[in-house]
């Protein structure tokens, strides 16, 4: 019988193919490690140049792929985070999430005028409670805002994804101005989705003009930083590569 390979034994048991690069907060933190990174990432940009949120730094949080995702992604597979060899993912639970409330009141200290953060580059949403986490956090430091994208729906069949779905449909509807986090892979909804290109649904939202394409993707513009749609526009948006 053939053996299998990294990706299909990551697939099978829902971690990362890098599961080395998983790393505790139990273990200490490096001297100027942090859980929300600034971002380098010249796709996303290291800050906002364009829109209401302009002059806002951007930053990032990265947990472990399919540990913290729900199985119907998508992309449960070929998840991007299969060729991110050196990104360093966080384990979630208690300790990781008092260390974040440490470093989202750093950041409100330092950014009064706001900051973004990006979530999640790697990872997902994983608990009712985690969103609830976040929920405080926007109440309790005004500066912080928020967007990126969940394969959580709050449309799905399985409960527990069903209702960390609806838990962020929730926030985002009672702070729209500050939470922006669309549903991936979602064709049931018509506004805040993010699908791809390879679903010839989303090509037909992007003819009829009721979606975009990423301008970034597009080279339109430099980075996600000097577009801002995501988190300003209603309209699905439509990722021409995974």
């Amino acid at each position: 019988m053939k053996a299998l390979s990294k990706t299909e034994l990551a697939v099978m048991n829902s971690r990362s193919v890098y599961h080395n690069r998983v790393k505790s907060v139990m273990d200490g933190m490096g001297k100027t490690e942090k859980l929300l990174k600034k971002s380098t990432n010249v796709k996303l940009g290291k800050k906002v140049t364009k829109g209401k949120w302009k002059g806002f730094p951007i930053y990032t949080l990265t947990l472990e792929e399919r540990a913290t995702c729900p199985m119907s992604c998508a992309h449960w597979g070929d998840c991007y985070g299969n060729n991110m060899m050196f990104a360093t993912r966080y384990q979630v639970g208690p300790e990781f999430e008092a260390m974040l409330q440490v470093e989202l009141s750093d950041l409100q200290n330092k950014h009064p005028n706001g900051f973004l953060v990006r979530l999640h580059i790697l990872g997902d949403f994983y608990s009712v409670s985690y969103v609830a986490k976040w929920a405080m956090w926007l109440g309790q430091f005004p500066a912080l805002h928020i967007y990126g994208y969940t394969a959580n729906q709050p449309n799905a069949t399985d409960a527990t994804e069903r209702s960390i779905g609806q838990a962020i449909q929730t926030l985002r509807d009672n702070c729209a101005e500050r939470f922006q986090v669309r549903f991936s892979g979602n064709f049931d909804y018509a506004t805040m989705t993010a699908n791809s290109a390879d679903d010839v649904r989303a090509l037909a939202a992007v003819e009829a003009k009721q979606a975009f394409i990423c301008p970034v993707q597009q080279d339109r513009v430099s980075d996600c930083g000097a577009c801002g749609l995501c988190w300003s526009s209603k309209k699905p948006v439509v990722f021409i590569t995974h």
